[in-house]
């Protein structure tokens, strides 16, 4: 008896279609806003938006979600992505169409991830009718930990910071320049045993300022001699 599964084509499971990108991707981080993504999330996200031809939308607007959302106050909690106010966005250079497509393929690499929707209706009631309630997304498990691990890193940083500007704060910066001027103004001790001083400073003696003794003169003497003889004859004549 002849098998017959020989004899059946061969069918291969269908694969994931995906859009590839053989060219190098080496984004960089620089002109849009001061926000850089940590290093750990930068060669993740990198790595992982490699083979997507949409990779520099996607590229773009994490590092757009990250600036506003990986902060310590908000990164516990979900977002909504509203197309058309980002496609307006001064910092975005991105319409609706590429955002749509970069918040599915940040899906696919795991850098976002829906929110689950809390019970009840998913419509809610607006001035033009009934309106779908926005997607909520948060950050992927990997990504959040990353976050928050550069968050505590950064907090970290900036308590060293803070202890150091503490240590040398400009009061004891200003009581060391007093300290320093008025050891300055008393001068230095002198270590003479020989010098002697007095609350003026040192005395004019030593210093050759005191007028010397008067040499004696023959003369002037002579001419008191004579005057004191005349007194005393004219007294006893």
């Amino acid at each position: 008896m002849f098998s017959v599964q020989p004899r059946l084509p061969f069918i291969l499971p269908q694969r994931a279609r995906m859009r590839r990108s053989r060219r190098p991707f080496t984004p960089s981080q620089e002109g849009r806003g001061p926000y850089r993504l940590p290093h750990d999330v930068c060669d993740r996200l990198m790595s992982a938006l490699a083979p997507f031809r949409n990779r520099d939308a996607a590229w773009e607007l994490a590092i757009f979600l990250a600036r506003y959302w990986s902060v310590p106050g908000r990164i516990v909690g979900s977002f909504a992505i509203d197309r058309r106010a980002l496609s307006a966005h001064p910092e975005l250079d991105l319409t609706e169409k590429r955002i749509r497509s970069a918040i599915r393929t940040l899906e696919e690499v795991g850098f976002l991830d829906r929110d689950i929707a809390p019970s009840g209706s998913k419509y809610k009631a607006t001035e033009d009718g009934l309106h779908r309630k926005p997607i909520q997304f948060v950050f992927g498990a990997e990504y959040a930990s990353a976050f928050l691990a550069a968050n505590k890193r950064a907090a970290a940083a900036r308590g060293r910071l803070s202890r150091d500007r503490r240590a040398i704060s400009p009061s004891s910066t200003q009581r060391l320049s007093v300290a320093n001027s008025a050891a300055s103004l008393k001068g230095p001790k002198s270590r003479n045993p020989s010098e002697r001083l007095v609350n003026l400073g040192p005395l004019v003696k030593e210093c050759g300022l005191l007028p010397k003794t008067p040499e004696p003169n023959p003369k002037l003497e002579a001419a008191l001699d004579r005057l004191l003889q005349g007194i005393r004859q004219s007294r006893g004549g």
